[in-house]
Order: structure tokens, then C-alpha cells, then sequence
């Protein structure tokens, strides 16, 4: 075709429907650049790939040529021809081989304009072909001229074609054939300024032709556009515009030209098949739109599922006819199509709407669920624009497809691999895979779920997912990902196709399924679903089926692998291949993956979780921690997390894991935080040995050591007191769980006993801050009250009652299976390490402000006190304090990571020698204990002095007999 002295550029864009689709497009009897022609691609679903073609494939004039552009694929594929002349590019859907027919009618756009005129070609097939050509107008054939009326015989040879130009309108041609024909029409493209109206189109034959057609206005159309009606015998046409209605008579061979107004929707009816092709004339205006021709479809071909082809630098949009009652569940790209205006179209139960589309080049699929709907792809630009009809795909929805990014990666790789010719044995695993699914789901009737697992369950005993493999185990981890998801889509397909069983079960050597189909009803839904496979149950509640519904019935599905464990605990159980914050040691996965899917099997988060009921492959030991996972494919790898998932119960046999989400489960089982070892457990003993005999001699030293009894040392008392039974209950006892209810106790008392010594520890800094605060002017009453009427109370009977509403709310959460302490389940440890935390912040303020305040009082103090020579040695027993009572629970918080077991060392060495420490500090640093001490030992006993010398924190200091004695404050821990 002429091209206005500018180059072509020609391309046909083509869309996969299916993975590793393999292409081939060529052009025959080509002998430019060598002679030969030809392009092999590979596209998988949903992808759009262009190929270029050589600007010799352009024909123009009368002539007959055989470069005919052949494509060919082993799977069903689109085809978009573009033809782009000067700035007015031009595009056609390529319709298939099966579809060309023996008769066309030729429709062109008629013109005023004397440059442009009428073309169409006609090509054959294999096969060599006689085509009879019955002129209606004028057109030129050779030398020859031939009018209305007048018959010319065409002889064709395989893969040949002949273009013909009109003088005239040549609308109303017949072309009829011996063998099925392709027919292109179109319209020469003239020039004015920067006006091209080149438009072709490939006609349907008219076997194909309907009765009820729907014509929505384009979005951005200002002026009149085009309709022609094509009669092929005497035919009524009714055409509706809006509301004003039009019968016409059709004799045989006419054609019938009506306008399209602005935002106005068109309805064609025929009491026999006409053809009815859509032609946008564009606007004289500069900058505007161009013309285009566009095949109409009619109501009875409309389908369920197209692919579209949005242009790069277009305003691209999706024209929809769709029933009034269907237009909700539309899907464009896997998303619900929202946010748009559905206009009603006069006499009829349809309605129209368009939807803007990104503007870049790429394919779209676009879906319904059930019901069959229109779909015209257009766009405009400056000077340019197209139209052309949805491809129907009327075999395979797109959601059985397998979209994941993950998966797309892979299925790129692997249509590499098959274009360079090499064998990969994962690459043919998710070929056959595919294959498998889609033909599936390409099938009507019904599937059961034999059908599904007889496939599947060769896959799972192949090399590809042995550890024997050759395969590198990036690609195991994606063949293991890619069959999951593979057989949750199966099997809630068979679900839906199968609309009278309700239920369906079946069990295989290599895996048990079980579907649900659940039925709307009105009303809410408050029903707990439970499905069985093998030994492993999955209990759903209804809300979470609901919500992923596509269709009228609701599918869940339930797979149990007998195999698949085994063959992931040989490739993925690597420590790199968890993520969880405390990693399992000599961990095992130790029950068969499950997998749960509802709707159409993607990923989504439950309003509410899920309960997955897993029976143990062996029994779980005593030992043993038990950890619910799921299976992730994250940046190539496969991975085991336990994201969104919690143990809610566990026993010898079975374990009850709760989820937010659905995939793939299984449980993870091993020991969990630092191994205990022999060193630890010497440590331990020998160190709350000497703690205890220390703490028994402090406790000796604040009863019979009456120069320094004071509220200081009754703190420093009960602390101890608190302290030396904690730790003589935690050496004799700890480990007693052979029966549940003694090991609850005890743990009860341990979690009393610890909670006391860090409410004695906070009174210690409260007093210390008091204390401090206070050195100008001592309330005698305060520190009494302090003492006589809080002391106490609080800290006995704080913890109490922290233990008293945890026994309340968790009694389960005393005793483990391997010591009598708080469990981890339910988060119950933190009754304890939560007010141990709130002390240690609380005391840390404490401190700080003492500092503080001393620096200040100090100086203002009597010359007795601020001349102190020991401001050294009361920093040092301050920072020892707040050391022996906060840091060391806090290294129990840092045993993780690399530094796990040396922090478990530390952790040990200076809890269990807390006892030590505190006698050290209260007893051995203290310089009026220190006299006692040498009166003991030398046998004598003096009289205290009159005025009675206090000590302040640190060192003794003697003021006068007004100032109260605070002692030594003290906090510690244990």
C-alpha cells in the first residue's frame, strides 16, 4: 500500500494464552536480505512480543505477490498486524486459519477526496485456489477495468495473494472462493498537511456474521462517525440510535450506511446475518484523531475472556457491552474493574462502559466468571489513532493461570533455555506441568479429582524434586513452588466444575485431597468448615470462603503430600533456609505439607485464621519446641517462615497451628535457644551454692548487727530473704516435671519469689532517690509512713497479684516439659519480664536523678558532709547496685544471634553469683560491718555510741542526731 513517500514500519504483535508457547513467523517466497525470512519466538501467558518485518512486505497497486507473512504456534495465540504509515498508524486482528471462510462482502469507507481510493487483497492458504470476484463499483484488475456487474477469475498458488484497487467505492464486492480465503480491506492512505487516513481491516467471511450487534461511542468522539451494514441476502435491519428507532429493507449485496453520534450507543438487529463494520473518519482539525476501521462483533460471539493490546504513546482505552446484572465481576488483569460508568443501551438489557488503560504497549487480559460480554480496545493520540476487537479466548480462563512473579521469573528463564535448544529437566517439569492444568482447564465437563492427582503424582516422584537431582536447588525450590500452586488451582477447578458434589475426597500414594463447594445463602455466615485429608484436618470459617468467591459457588480446597516432606527436608533444611528469629537446632520438618487454597488460589490475608490440625511423622519429645511454617519463595530461593502462623497446641502426636493466611504448611520441630551443656550446668550449681551460703551470711549480718539496723537494712533483709529462697527453690526443684501439678506450683512460687525481689529492688531505688532528695530537709513523718504502711503490703502483695491473674488467665502457662517456669506459648513469659522491665527503666530514672541531685546537695550539705573523702567509693557501690539488680537480666535479653552462647555464659556466671555480689557490696564494703566483724572474731562486744552514726549509701557519715538514717539503699536482681 502507498505510503505517502515515507517508510513503513510493519510488526505484528502476538499474545501467548499459554507458557513456552513457541512461535514462528516467516514470510514466504521472500528474497530480500538473503532470501529467507524468518523469526522464532517463544511467549508464555499473558505476554506480548513484536516482530518486525521487512518494509518489502508492503504491497502497492493492482498486483498479485507472494510474500505472504505466515505465523504459526504449537498453543493458541493472538495476532495484532500494525501497519505504520507516516504518523497514522493502522491495526488489524489476524484472525486463524479455521476462521476464514468461501464468501466475504467488501465494506470500504467511501471518500470525497481524489487522492484516496479503495484497495482489499485476498489470499490463499496451502493449497492452490480459485477465487471468483463479482464487482459492485469500478475497480482496475491488470489492464483491465472492470464495473458493476462484471465477473473476473482469480487463480491463486499456495501462500500467494492479489490486491486490487477501486476507482471507485467497491463496496458490496463479492468474493467467493473454491477454499477459505483471508480478506484485508482498506483505504490508500492521502495526504493533507499532517493528515494520513491509510485504514485496512480483515473482513469476517460471512458464515461468521450475527444478528444483534451493540456500538459504543468512542470516549474522546466529537463528530458523526460511521456504521456499515452489509446485507448477503434480502434482509429487515433494525437500527436504533438512542432512542429513535429505523427498519430497513436489505436486498442481497447491499451495503447500509448510518451514523454513530457522540456518547450515543448504537443497536443492530437483522432477522438474518449481516456484516456490520465501524469506521471513525477522524477530524479535519490538525492534531486530532485519524481514521480507523473496526469489525463489529456481534452478541451471540461475545465471550468470556480476551486478550487486548494497548499501543505505546496512546490515550488507550477498554470499550465493554456487558448485561446490565453481569457487569460487577469484570476482571482486568486479575483486579476487579472499579470506578467506572456503565451507560444503559436503548432497547436492549445491555449496558456500555469504558475503562482507561495505561499507556504503555503491553497486553491485557480481561475476564468475566460467567458471563459473556463485548470488548473493543481503542486509543487515540495526537494525529493517531486505532480500534480494533478483543481477541476471544474461548477455551482457558486466565486465572488458571500461574501469575506469580516468582513463577513469571522462571517461566522467562526456562523460554530461554528451550529457544537455544537445551534439554533442562526442570524446564520440561513446568512445561508439563502447565500442560497438564490447562488442559484441564480448557475442558467443559466435569473433573474429578483423580484426574487432577494422577498428573501431579509422577511430577512428585521425579529427579527434578529429588535430592538426587541435577537440577540446582534454586530451581527445585520454584518446581516445588510452581507444582503447589499448580494443584491448588487443579483442584478448585474440578470444585466448580462439578456444581452437583458438594464434596469431593480421594487418596493417592502420593497425596489426599478434599474440596468444599459452598452454596450463598441469605443471610450471615457463621459456619466452620472443616476438610480432612489423610490425617491432617483444615478448619475454615465461612466468612473467609465469602470473601474470595468468583463465581456463584464458593470452592475450598484441602491437599495433604504424602512425599513432599521428605524431599524438602533433604534440599531446604539449611539454617539459611529458615527465617525465624530463634532458629531450631537439629530441626526436622516432622508432619506431610499441607496446603490450603479458597477462591482462585491466590495469596490472600484472612480476616479471620485459619486452624490447621498436623499429625507428628514421629512423636515429639519432651525436649523438642514445635514450630508452624509455611512455605515462601522470596528473591529466588525457597524459604521456610513462620510468618502469620502460631502454635495454639501441641501434644505427643498432634499440633494445632492457627493462620492468618493461606499456602503451604508443615511443621518445623528441633530444640530451640542455647543448648543446654555441662559447663552451663556446673556454673549454675557452684554458683548459686556460693550465692546462697552469701546470701545466708548477709541475711545473719542485717538480723544480728543491730549498729546498722535502719529502713536500709530491713530492704537489704527481705531483698535477701526473697532472693536466697528463689534461689534455693530454683537448685532443689527446678527440673521436677514428672508431675504437671507439683511443676505448676512450683513455677507459681518461682514467679512469685523473683517478681518480690524486683518490687524490693524498686523500693531500694525509691528509697535511694528519697534519700537524696531529702538531704536538706528530712520529713520524719514520710519515712515513717514509707516504711509502716507501704512497705510491705506492696511488695509482698504486688506480686501476688500479678501471679494470682496470670494463674487466672492462663493456668496452662506454669510448667514446661522441661522445667517448672513460665511458658513461652501465648506470650505468658512476659507476666514476668514485664514488670521486670518497667523496675529496671523505673530504678534507671532513679539513678540518674540521684546523680544528678548530688552533684548539686552535696556542696550545701554541713562542712562535715561535703568535705566527704569517699564521693569515690559512693558512685562505685551506686553503679554496682544498679548493675547487680538491672544488667544482669538484661543479658538474658541479648541471647541471640552469633553472640547467643556468650551471652548465655555471662548471663549464668552473674546471675547465679548475684547472692555474692550483694554481700560484697551491703556487707564486705561497709565499714561498720566490717567493725562487727572483727568484734566477732576477736570476741567482743562493744556499747554503740550515743549518737548514732548513719550511713549514707556508701560510707558512714556523722551528722547530727535531727538527721534520719536511710541506710544504704541497695537494687538488686537475681
Amino acid at each position: 500500500m502507498d505510503d505517502c513517500g515515507n517508510s513503513s514500519q510493519f510488526e505484528v504483535q502476538i499474545t501467548g494464552y499459554f507458557a513456552f508457547t513457541s512461535v514462528s513467523v516467516s514470510i514466504s517466497n521472500y528474497t530480500g536480505d538473503g532470501g529467507r525470512f524468518q523469526e522464532k519466538i517463544m511467549v508464555n501467558q499473558g505476554e506480548m512480543v513484536r516482530v518486525s518485518l521487512p518494509e518489502s512486505v508492503g504491497i502497492k497497486g493492482t498486483t498479485n505477490f507472494s510474500n505472504v507473512v505466515l505465523v504459526k504456534a504449537d498453543k493458541d495465540i493472538s495476532v495484532v498486524s500494525v501497519s505504520n504509515k507516516h504518523v497514522s498508524p493502522e491495526s488489524t486482528v489476524l484472525y486463524p486459519v479455521s476462521s476464514l471462510g468461501n464468501e466475504h462482502y467488501i465494506v470500504t469507507p467511501s471518500t470525497e477526496s481524489l487522492d484516496s481510493y479503495p484497495e482489499f487483497s485476498v489470499m490463499t492458504y496451502e493449497d492452490g485456489n480459485l477465487v471468483t470476484v463479482h464487482v459492485e463499483g469500478k475497480l482496475r484488475y491488470e489492464t483491465e477495468v472492470y464495473s458493476t456487474g462484471d465477473t473476473l477469475k482469480i487463480i491463486l498458488l499456495p501462500f500467494q495473494g492479489y490486491q486490487l484497487q477501486g476507482i471507485a467505492n467497491v463496496s458490496g464486492t463479492r468474493i467467493v472462493s473454491e477454499k477459505p480465503v483471508a480478506v484485508l480491506v482498506g483505504q490508500v492512505c492521502f495526504c493533507t498537511s499532517t493528515k494520513c487516513n491509510h485504514v485496512f481491516e480483515q473482513l469476517l467471511p460471512v458464515c461468521s456474521w450475527g444478528t444483534t450487534y451493540i456500538i459504543p461511542p468512542l470516549p474522546w468522539q466529537k463528530v458523526d462517525e460511521i456504521v456499515y451494514i452489509t446485507a448477503s441476502q434480502s434482509t429487515i435491519v433494525l437500527y436504533q440510535l438512542g432512542e429513535q428507532a429505523e427498519t430497513v429493507t436489505l436486498a442481497g449485496g447491499s451495503v447500509l450506511q448510518r451514523p454513530v453520534k457522540p456518547s450515543i450507543p448504537v443497536y443492530i438487529s437483522a432477522n438474518v446475518g449481516i456484516q456490520v463494520v465501524f469506521y471513525s473518519v477522524g477530524a479535519a482539525l490538525p492534531n486530532s484523531s485519524h481514521a480507523f476501521l473496526m469489525n463489529v462483533p456481534d452478541v451471540a460471539s461475545y465471550c468470556r475472556m480476551y486478550s487486548i493490546n494497548a499501543q505505546e504513546g496512546f490515550e488507550n482505552f477498554a470499550l465493554m457491552v456487558a448485561n446490565t446484572s453481569e457487569t460487577g465481576a469484570i476482571i482486568l488483569d486479575n483486579q476487579p474493574v472499579r470506578d467506572v460508568v456503565w451507560n444503559r443501551v436503548a432497547g436492549t438489557e445491555f449496558v456500555w462502559s469504558m475503562h482507561m488503560l495505561a499507556p504503555a504497549i503491553r497486553s491485557h487480559a480481561v475476564e468475566h466468571p460467567s458471563s459473556p460480554f463485548a470488548l473493543l480496545s481503542v486509543g487515540t493520540a495526537a494525529m493517531d489513532s486505532y480500534g480494533i476487537p478483543g481477541s476471544c479466548r474461548k477455551n482457558v480462563t486466565f486465572k488458571c493461570q500461574t501469575e506469580t512473579p516468582q513463577i513469571q521469573e522462571q517461566l522467562e528463564m526456562c523460554k530461554d533455555v528451550f529457544l537455544q535448544g537445551i534439554n533442562s529437566e526442570f524446564c520440561s517439569f513446568m512445561n508439563s506441568t502447565l500442560v497438564n492444568l490447562e488442559t484441564m482447564c480448557a475442558q467443559d465437563r466435569a473433573v474429578s479429582l483423580q484426574e487432577v492427582a494422577g498428573p501431579f503424582g509422577s511430577f512428585l516422584n521425579s529427579s527434578t524434586l529429588s535430592a538426587g537431582g541435577n537440577e540446582s536447588k534454586r530451581e527445585v525450590a520454584s518446581a516445588v513452588m510452581f507444582l503447589l500452586q499448580s494443584v491448588e488451582l487443579a483442584a478448585l477447578t474440578a470444585a466448580l466444575k462439578s456444581p452437583e458434589m458438594k464434596t469431593q475426597n480421594m487418596t493417592t500414594e502420593s497425596m489426599a485431597i478434599e474440596t468444599l463447594l459452598v452454596v450463598p445463602t441469605a443471610g450471615p455466615c457463621d459456619e466452620v468448615f472443616r476438610l480432612r485429608a489423610q490425617e491432617e484436618t483444615m478448619d475454615i470459617h465461612c466468612d473467609t470462603v465469602t470473601r474470595a468467591a468468583t463465581e456463584d459457588s464458593w470452592a475450598v480446597a484441602f491437599i495433604s503430600y504424602s512425599t513432599l516432606d521428605s524431599i524438602m527436608n533433604k534440599r531446604f533444611l539449611k539454617g539459611g533456609d529458615l527465617m525465624a528469629d530463634e532458629k531450631l537446632r537439629n530441626f526436622h520438618l516432622n508432619s506431610r505439607v499441607v496446603s490450603g487454597a479458597v477462591g482462585d488460589g491466590r495469596f490472600m490475608n484472612l480476616s479471620k485464621p485459619v486452624n490447621f490440625t498436623l499429625s507428628h511423622r514421629q512423636a515429639k519429645k519432651e525436649e523438642e519446641e514445635t514450630l508452624c511454617i509455611h512455605w515462601k519463595f522470596i528473591t529466588g530461593k525457597g524459604t521456610w517462615s513462620p510468618d502469620g502462623c502460631t502454635t495454639v497446641h501441641t501434644n505427643s502426636t498432634h499440633t494445632i497451628c492457627s493462620c492468618n493466611h493461606l499456602s503451604s504448611f508443615a511443621l518445623l520441630m528441633g530444640h530451640t535457644g542455647v543448648e543446654e551443656s555441662d559447663p552451663l550446668s556446673i556454673i549454675t550449681y557452684v554458683g548459686l551454692t556460693l550465692s546462697l551460703l552469701c546470701l545466708l551470711l548477709a541475711i545473719l549480718t542485717f538480723l544480728l548487727c543491730r549498729s546498722i539496723r535502719n529502713v536500709s537494712t530491713s530492704l537489704h533483709l527481705q531483698l535477701c530473704l526473697c532472693l536466697f529462697l528463689a534461689d534455693l527453690l530454683f537448685l532443689t526443684a527446678v527440673t521436677r516435671t514428672g508431675s504437671q501439678v507439683v511443676c505448676a506450683v512450683i513455677a507459681g512460687f518461682l514467679h512469685y519469689l523473683f517478681l518480690a525481689c524486683f518490687t524490693w529492688m524498686f523500693l531500694e531505688g525509691l528509697h535511694l532517690f528519697l534519700t537524696v532528695r531529702n538531704l536538706k530537709v528530712v520529713n520524719y513523718t514520710s519515712a515513717s509512713r514509707f516504711k509502716k504502711r507501704f512497705m510491705y503490703p506492696f511488695s509482698y502483695g504486688f506480686p501476688a497479684l500479678v501471679v494470682a491473674i496470670s494463674a487466672a488467665v492462663n493456668p496452662e502457662g506454669y510448667g514446661t516439659s522441661k522445667h517448672c517456669w513460665l511458658s513461652l506459648e501465648k506470650g505468658f513469659h512476659w507476666s514476668f519480664l514485664g514488670p521486670v522491665c518497667a523496675i529496671i527503666l523505673i530504678n534507671l530514672t532513679f539513678f540518674l536523678v540521684t546523680l544528678w541531685n548530688l552533684r548539686d546537695k552535696l556542696s550545701s550539705l554541713n562542712e562535715d558532709v561535703s568535705t566527704l573523702k569517699d564521693t569515690r567509693l559512693l558512685t562505685f557501690k551506686a553503679i554496682a547496685q544498679l548493675f547487680i539488680l538491672s544488667c544482669t537480666w538484661s543479658l538474658g535479653f541479648l541471647q541471640v544471634g552469633s553472640a547467643k552462647m556468650l551471652m548465655a555464659y555471662l548471663f549464668t556466671i552473674v546471675n547465679s553469683l548475684q547472692g555474692a555480689f550483694i554481700f560484697l557490696v551491703h556487707c564486705l564494703l561497709n565499714r561498720q560491718v566490717r567493725e562487727e566483724y572483727r568484734r566477732w572474731i576477736k570476741g567482743t562486744r562493744k556499747t554503740s555510741p550515743t549518737t548514732q552514726n548513719f550511713t549514707l549509701s556508701v560510707s558512714t557519715v556523722t551528722i547530727s542526731t535531727k538527721m534520719v538514717s536511710w541506710g544504704e539503699p541497695s537494687t538488686s536482681s537475681l
